[in-house]
């Protein structure tokens, strides 16, 4: 019976020693969200926007090339931008002659971190006449502006780059 007693005290400090370290985490978070919003303006706003609107319309146009020549990759770690590799290029450029933007609207936009913004709008890609279905086909289409050295730049966003869960 002491040995029991033993192991589930053993348990219960475990547990509560990784709940500690994780309640850490969320609000390191949640501080260092707070301290980059603190630093943001109006203009920040409106010039983040305005270069994810003008990548849309590009699309809308066809100008795939124009595009992907003003989308990057953001690295975390070093917090540099850097130009799309041939090969993400190439499978963005790909996704765009897949899913044309006929028509679009802005779901939503936020911002998080330094490298880690959204901004994600809803495509419509055929009608729904072509498709033969009752509605519009649509799918979703997100932007991670970065903002590096004072100047926004549009980096890709990938599945696997955090985003804010409150507009799933």
């Amino acid at each position: 019976m002491k040995n029991f007693s033993f192991i589930l005290l053993l348990c219960a400090i475990t547990l509560f020693s990784c709940t500690g370290k994780k309640k850490d985490a969320t609000q390191q978070r949640e501080e260092a969200i707070a301290e980059f919003r603190s630093h943001l303006t109006e203009a920040d706003t409106t010039a983040m926007l305005k270069i994810c609107d003008d990548a849309m319309e590009m699309l809308k146009q066809k100008k795939y090339d124009a595009v992907l020549a003003s989308l990057y990759e953001y690295n975390d770690s070093t917090k540099e931008v850097k130009p799309l590799s041939d090969t993400t290029a190439k499978k963005y450029k790909r996704q765009f002659e897949m899913f044309p933007v006929l028509s679009y609207y802005r779901i939503y936009y936020s911002f998080q971190l330094e490298g880690c913004n959204d901004v994600k709008y809803r495509v419509t890609f055929a009608t729904a006449e072509a498709a033969q279905t009752k509605d519009d086909p649509t799918t979703a289409y997100m932007f991670n502006p970065v903002k590096v050295d004072g100047s926004w730049k549009l980096c890709v966003k990938t599945a696997k780059d955090e985003f804010d869960h409150s507009h799933r």
